[in-house]
């Protein structure tokens, strides 16, 4: 499956953008057994393990983002699990995404993690470029 924004990004730039997306729409991709997602929108790569509902799950899709590491716009480079980086919850809604939905929050009820989450496995800022 393809589409722009990802739901699986720890970088700040666009971070839990489509989150109302994911919402609405990842219960069918996991059930119909999806094996696969190719995402851009921000600005570098990220491959997470296999992951649904934030959770390390064998069953779930690989979500890639090959976001084109740089253009004009500049890379993304900043993660959110970052010291001082983690956007505020209502700073981060797009109203042409949904509007606010990030109400699933970190284990310990944060809306960042303090670490590299355990569903990405790899995240480069100076690369993304992909070609299917």
């Amino acid at each position: 499956a393809s589409w722009h924004p990802p739901w699986y990004s720890s970088y700040t730039a666009h971070y839990r953008e489509a989150e109302c997306m994911k919402e609405a729409m990842e219960e069918l991709l996991y059930s119909y057994g999806t094996d696969i997602v190719f995402n851009g929108h921000v600005h570098a790569y990220e491959r997470p393990n296999r992951v649904y509902n934030y959770e390390l799950d064998p069953c779930g899709p690989v979500y890639i983002v090959v976001g084109d590491g740089g253009n004009r716009e500049k890379m993304a480079i900043e993660h959110a699990d970052g010291p001082g980086k983690c956007p505020e919850p209502l700073t981060t809604p797009d109203p042409f995404m949904g509007g606010f939905c990030a109400w699933n929050f970190t284990p310990s009820g944060k809306f960042c993690w303090d670490q590299q989450p355990d569903y990405s496995a790899m995240r480069e800022s100076s690369f993304g470029h992909g070609i299917l």
